[in-house]
């Protein structure tokens, strides 16, 4: 074996504590090489990280096998197909990286900027979603709290799966002023804006200091046509101040990363938002006035759009009615992406989505009859790739178990 291959297969048996299957991570070393052992091993750190795994062992099994039959099939149609693009691709090289490039840049005072559009720009048929945001940074419209503070997960392409607080609602810790937390009605828009800044071939401000800020001038009724409005052409009163407020409140509602505790060297904890600056015109048209938004993107956001760590998720996302289906599509794409499938207990996804607390929590039967309401919506669902998202709940030891997979996946394949 060479020095790399002994050096993972070391790691593979200090992370999973199994050395009596050192023959079988020899085969899979062999067979699939070591980047690719190495990225199944980051995804069980990564689900680790999420829920206690019994058996780490025969889970990152699971993982190898899918891809060594994967190799086997090559040339001919496998019943596990992976999409052209890989999703850990698109995240930061460490952890260290990560939270470095997401604290705000100063952007200088009476600056003038210099428009400019991204060399490589985005389809403009998807979102194009950064990668550090999580559906935990989004609460439900019935979440009336003006702040809390969470444990938010941040992923890098090293493998590694930071845990950090993450105070929503407020520019630092010891603010007094809470602005609110953002919910999926805050998210449809953030998504539009994201969608129509694609569109308009993802423009961007060059300042001097060679800081760039992802900047789009979107009319109201384009944002309603991006969110799905039947009446997008004859907006009324209602639906445009729903829209100003919408985005005026994502420009006012601040989170912090509270970062001491990593240790990190030149990095401590930081406020930043999701969108920076926001201009309102209102300007004559053919038939009467019609509204126009100029909006910039965070320093925060834009690093990730500009430097492409961000992953494309499908336009009819925003259509979904339920918000409790948009916060579950939200956390099981990134991972059914990775690996396809997915099976997690329904009270442990409550706490892994920071639902707001309810009564319908506390019950078994509530909890299932809730989701699987939320699941009629969600069924059948496609991804940004064209495969759709099945889902199911069946029995667990102690509780309801919601099931997910991509369509053409073989689950019995999984638990041979």
């Amino acid at each position: 074996m060479t020095d790399q291959e002994k050096y993972v297969l070391s790691e593979i048996i200090r992370i999973t504590g199994d050395s009596k299957s050192r023959t079988f991570w020899i085969k899979a070393i062999k067979e699939i090489g070591c980047s690719r052992v190495e990225q199944d091993l980051g995804e069980l750190k990564y689900q680790t990280h999420k829920e206690e795994k019994r058996n780490p062992g025969a889970y990152l099994t699971t993982l190898l096998k899918q891809r060594m039959n994967l190799n086997t099939t090559a040339g001919k149609k496998a019943t596990l197909t992976k999409p052209a693009e890989k999703l850990n691709t698109y995240f930061e090289k460490t952890q260290q990286d990560l939270f470095r490039h997401l604290k705000p840049v100063p952007i200088p005072q009476n600056a003038i900027g210099e428009l400019e559009n991204m060399p490589n720009p985005y389809s403009g048929k998807n979102i194009p979603w950064p990668t550090f945001i999580g559906p935990e940074f989004f609460t439900l419209s019935t979440d009336k709290r003006k702040s809390d503070k969470i444990n938010a997960q941040f992923r890098s392409l090293d493998g590694n799966i930071t845990e950090v607080p993450l105070i929503r609602g407020k520019i630092s810790p010891d603010s007094k002023k809470e602005f609110g937390i953002p919910n999926i009605q805050h998210w449809r828009v953030l998504c539009a804006l994201q969608i129509a800044w694609a569109q308009k071939q993802s423009g961007l401000i060059k300042y001097e200091n060679r800081n760039k800020i992802c900047s789009v001038t979107v009319s109201a009724k384009e944002l309603a046509k991006i969110l799905g409005w039947k009446n997008w052409q004859h907006l009324g009163k209602e639906n445009l101040r729903w829209l100003r407020d919408k985005i005026a409140e994502l420009k006012a509602m601040p989170y912090h990363l509270l970062l001491e505790a990593l240790g990190l060297k030149d990095l401590k904890g930081f406020g930043f938002y999701l969108i920076g600056d926001v201009c309102l015109l209102n300007i004559k048209a053919r038939r009467g006035e019609e509204t126009i938004f100029n909006v910039s993107f965070s320093s925060t956001v834009s690093w990730q759009l500009l430097n492409r760590h961000a992953v494309t998720r499908a336009k009819e996302m925003i259509h979904i009615h339920s918000e409790l289906a948009c916060k579950l599509w939200m956390y099981l794409e990134p991972i059914l992406r990775k690996k396809e499938y997915h099976n997690i207990g329904l009270k442990n996804l409550i706490k892994l989505l920071h639902l707001p607390e309810t009564d319908w929590h506390k019950s078994k039967s509530h909890r299932k009859q809730v989701f699987s309401k939320a699941l009629k919506e969600l069924n059948g669902q496609k991804i940004a790739d064209g495969r759709k998202i099945l889902i199911s709940i069946g029995k667990g030891l102690d509780d309801w178990q919601l099931e997910a997979w991509l369509e053409g996946l073989a689950i019995k394949q999984l638990e041979n």
